[in-house]
């Protein structure tokens, strides 16, 4: 069993490939399985995927028709045998000592999870451009903080196995913003967590901010995702214990990432329905969310005055302003 399996989707990146292997493939960390899916890639991502193979014997290549990250990710962690597990994006690439001070801190403190900081960047013809991270990562204090402000992506973090295998435990297939509810759904077990305090993921935001047809569609699939969390939750009788911070994590990402979202949308009918959606949402799930202690400050000021009526200008001001 190797101490970690590194989990891999790639579709469609053979401009960034051969970075984000040669960082793996040099880890410090040296007992460690790369599982790279190759999800129905068109490009030369899969020539460059079995070059690595035939060179590396701890990279092992799958290959399936394209069904998006969600599909490849759970392929992978069902076909990995490490003791911990981990996450890469085939278009970033990690520090080379990643691995082993993360497997290192959660065999120290015999965590569940270890995440790290990260470099969060903005693709640029020139020097890359710095962005301010989104969410909080830190130390966090027991499992109902870490349903408060985190930083939801998988490529942070390491995972003991048994976490991941758990019932339930997986990226919802066919949506995007599939990371924020697998993250949350480890939460219950993930029973304590270490915090390593070092940039060790080179992360890029890629392309721009405009809202295509496409992109404008699936903005809606928040939605399913938090309602996917939100049946997790019910189901494995989690939901009382948490009620209070999943209400919080749940209409904060309505009224402010999505929020943003939404007023990138340039279709006027689709940015009606989406905010539509987005106030039947709270107030099915949440009508007393206003109530909810966490809602405190500048956050608490503000999302107790957004309503469907200024939600149209709130959420093009933010989306202006806000990336991702």
């Amino acid at each position: 069993m190797p101490k970690v399996s590194i989990i891999m989707p790639v579709y469609n990146t053979q401009k960034y490939l051969r970075h984000c292997l040669d960082a793996l493939v040099n880890q410090t960390l040296k007992d460690i399985e790369i599982i790279a899916v190759n999800d129905g890639s068109t490009d030369g991502s899969l020539d460059i995927l079995q070059e690595y193979a035939a060179k590396y014997e701890i990279i092992r290549v799958i290959s399936k028709e394209n069904g998006g990250q969600a599909t490849a990710r759970n392929l992978g962690i069902k076909e990995s045998t490490g003791e911990y597990i981990g996450f890469a994006d085939s278009d970033d690439y990690v520090d080379v000592t990643m691995f082993e001070k993360m497997y290192s801190l959660a065999k120290q403190k015999n965590c569940d999870m270890v995440e790290c900081y990260f470099h969060y960047l903005m693709e640029t013809d020139g020097e890359p451009k710095v962005l301010q991270p989104r969410g909080r990562v830190r130390e966090y204090k027991n499992q109902h903080d870490m349903l408060i402000d985190p930083q939801v992506s998988p490529w942070n973090k390491l995972y003991r196995r048994e976490v991941l295998m758990q019932p339930d435990v997986y990226f919802p297939e066919g949506l995007i913003y599939e990371d924020t509810a697998f993250y949350i759904k480890t939460i219950p077990h993930v029973k304590s967590a270490a915090y390593l305090d070092e940039q060790l993921v080179y992360y890029f935001l890629r392309g721009n901010s405009t809202m295509n047809a496409n992109k404008s569609q699936k903005v809606g699939n928040i939605f399913p995702v938090l309602e996917n969390i939100l049946e997790f939750y019910k189901k494995h009788g989690f939901y009382e214990e948490y009620i209070q911070e999943l209400e919080y994590f749940c209409v904060k990402i309505v009224l402010c990432s999505s929020l943003s979202r939404i007023g990138r949308v340039t279709d006027k009918k689709l940015e009606n329905e989406l905010l539509d959606k987005s106030f039947a949402f709270i107030n099915r799930y949440f009508p007393w969310y206003k109530q909810n202690p966490y809602f405190s400050g500048k956050i608490g000021l503000y999302i107790k005055n957004v309503n469907r009526w200024n939600s149209k200008y709130l959420g093009r001001i933010l989306g202006r302003v806000m990336k991702g």
